[in-house]
């Protein structure tokens, strides 16, 4: 018998962050804040069940297989929870965001595998327990700290996480967004993280930047001081790219432009615009060569979870 579901997540836009890691992985996390990017990550799961005590797992992505530590971690767990011992799970993943530009990719995936799975056993844990394996495979396959608790719940603009850890620990808000305000992101090319952020100074540098960045957000939150404060992040800290500062100061100068950052972590960055200049900001944008650029209404959606019948 072959059980099938397709579950849908959103992804999370980084623009700041200061990690919180600490030995219980319910506690880990970071603040931080970014725009959520609805229906962003797709995942079909089909589980067939088989007789002996083996576990296959096959995961593509994109139409790529891949042998991924966040899909093992969470069959892992939810096959334990639900007294599995022997099972093939073919994992399907269609992400519409580049991966390792700081869109919150591995976070997504985890919740859209994780929920999938969970209905595809048919197992009956509630809904912050799922959330939870999804949290602790982002932050043990070393791709994410806060983007989970970011993601799975709705947010119609900006995403502020004010308390780090798990989803029964953190503290998520939302800032909204003015009407005929929209964003606009390009991507350029990835940045491995394994590239920055090599030593605990560092680390710890960057965790101060981040405190003292949402402590500045806090004091007057709206769109434009989150923005402005992203950028002062990304200056501080020295992650951002000349070229990525070089297009924001440029675009600085259209009516309507209300701000923007470089993405956490990625060669790309991020803006909120008025809707009368959004052709203006997308001609000076694509004369620097993006590999890919889009422009939306922030928000996270609900994770929607659906089995698929059987033709």
């Amino acid at each position: 018998m072959i059980n099938k579901v397709k579950s849908i997540a959103s992804a999370g836009l980084s623009g700041f962050f200061a990690p919180h890691i600490v030995y219980n992985l319910a506690e880990t996390g970071a603040i931080g804040g970014g725009l959520g990017i609805s229906n962003a990550v797709e995942a079909s799961v089909a589980v067939e069940l088989a007789k002996g005590n083996s576990i296959t797992i096959v995961n593509k992505v994109n139409g790529e297989y891949l042998d991924g530590c966040i899909a093992k971690y969470i069959a892992e767990k939810i096959l334990s929870i639900a007294g599995v011992e022997s099972c093939r799970i073919f994992i399907d993943q269609k992400i519409s965001v580049p991966i390792g530009g700081g869109y919150g990719t591995s976070g997504g995936s985890a919740v859209a595998i994780a929920f999938a799975l969970a209905k595809a056993l048919d197992i009956t844990v509630d809904f912050n327990e799922i959330a939870e394996i999804a949290h602790e495979a982002d932050i043990i396959c070393k791709c994410g700290l806060g983007t989970v608790v970011g993601i799975i719940k709705p947010c119609n603009g900006i995403v502020l996480v004010v308390k780090p850890g798990g989803p029964k620990v953190a503290e998520v808000r939302c800032i909204p967004i003015k009407p005929r305000v929209v964003a606009l992101t390009a991507f350029y090319r990835p940045i491995p993280k394994n590239t920055i952020l090599t030593n605990t100074s560092d680390l710890e540098k960057v965790k101060n930047i981040g405190i003292e960045t949402l402590k500045r957000i806090e004091k007057n939150p709206t769109p434009e001081n989150f923005i402005e404060n992203c950028y002062w992040f990304a200056v501080e800290t020295k992650l951002m790219t000349q070229r990525i500062r070089q297009i924001i100061d440029t675009l600085k100068k259209v009516d309507g432009f209300l701000g923007g950052s470089m993405n956490m972590v990625g060669e790309a960055f991020f803006t909120l615009v008025e809707e009368k200049a959004v052709e203006e900001v997308l001609a000076i944008v694509k004369k620097s060569n993006p590999l890919w650029v889009n422009v939306w209404s922030p928000s996270v959606g609900y994770i929607r979870v659906e089995k698929i019948e059987k033709p």
